[in-house]
C-alpha cells in the first residue's frame, strides 16, 4: 500500500516515502492542528467482505501520542474495529484480529501522528488478511514467497509435464 496501488490520504500532515534500512516506510510528519491523520481508504471492489480478518503492520513514531486505527464505514458514521498507541522512539509490530461488520461501505486504514508539528509516525508492511488463511508461522499468505521464506527447490523437483 505504499501508494502504489492505494493512494494515502493525508490531513493537516505531509505525507512521504523515505527508504529507512531498506523498507520503504510511508511517514506522516504534524503540520498544523486538529483532526490529523493520513489513512488509506478501501471501498468498492477493493473493499474486503464481511468477515474476521488479521491485520499485520509496523509503526515507528517520534513523539508521543501516536495511534494506529482501523475503521469500518457503516452507515452514516464509522465504527472502530482496533485502536493501538505507539510510543515515543518505540517500533510496534501490530498482528491483531478484527471483524468487518456486514453493510460495511468502506474501510480505512489510519496512522495519527504525535500532535506537535514536526514530529512523526511511520508504517510499513501493512497486511490484511482473512482469518482462515492467515498463517501465523510464517507471517501471512502474502509473505510466503519473501526474501525471508525462500522458497528451496532442486533439479529433481522438475520432471517433463510438471507445472512447477
Amino acid at each position: 500500500m505504499a501508494n502504489t496501488i492505494f493512494q494515502c490520504i493525508p490531513r493537516q500532515c505531509t505525507v512521504d516515502f523515505p527508504t529507512v534500512s531498506g523498507f520503504r516506510w510511508l511517514r506522516a510528519t504534524t503540520s498544523g492542528s486538529g483532526d490529523i491523520y493520513a489513512q488509506y481508504q478501501l471501498m468498492g471492489a477493493n473493499l474486503p467482505r464481511a468477515g474476521v480478518y488479521h491485520i499485520h503492520a509496523v509503526c515507528y513514531a517520534r513523539g508521543s501520542g501516536a495511534f494506529f486505527r482501523v475503521y469500518a464505514g457503516v452507515g452514516n458514521g464509522f465504527t472502530l474495529l482496533y485502536e493501538t498507541g505507539i510510543a515515543d522512539d518505540q517500533t510496534r509490530w501490530i498482528d491483531a484480529d478484527i471483524t468487518i461488520p456486514a453493510n460495511t461501505t468502506q474501510l480505512l486504514i489510519r496512522v495519527i501522528p504525535p500532535s506537535t508539528v514536526g514530529k512523526f509516525i511511520l508504517i510499513r508492511d501493512i497486511l490484511l488478511e482473512s482469518k482462515s488463511t492467515y498463517d501465523t508461522a510464517i507471517g501471512g499468505g502474502f509473505r510466503a514467497s519473501s526474501r525471508e521464506t525462500r522458497c528451496h527447490f532442486s533439479r529433481r523437483d522438475y520432471r517433463a509435464g510438471d507445472a512447477r
